[in-house]
């Protein structure tokens, strides 16, 4: 083998480290990022559901109390039973 034919090997080697070190490290980054937006998210939604929930009656949470009365309306239940 000559050296120049060991040098254009070396050479070859030498371009492809600093790539897959560069594509290493991007991955890493990535995920890293990946891995902070998921937490931020969950807490985020956790925070926001925590800050939601004001009043429960009975087994149901009203969340917008302030928005006009419609089907859907939470209200204590009382201490008779009642037949569905």
């Amino acid at each position: 083998m000559s050296y120049r034919h060991f040098g254009r090997a070396w050479s070859l080697r030498s371009d492809r480290a600093p790539a897959r070190a560069r594509s290493l490290r991007n991955d890493r980054v990535l995920t890293r990022a990946r891995s902070l937006r998921s937490d931020r998210v969950s807490t985020r939604a956790r925070s926001l559901r925590s800050d939601r929930a004001k009043w429960t009656f009975g087994r149901y949470v009203a969340t917008e109390p302030w928005l006009k009365l419609g089907r859907d309306v939470a209200t204590e239940r009382s201490t008779c039973s009642v037949a569905a």
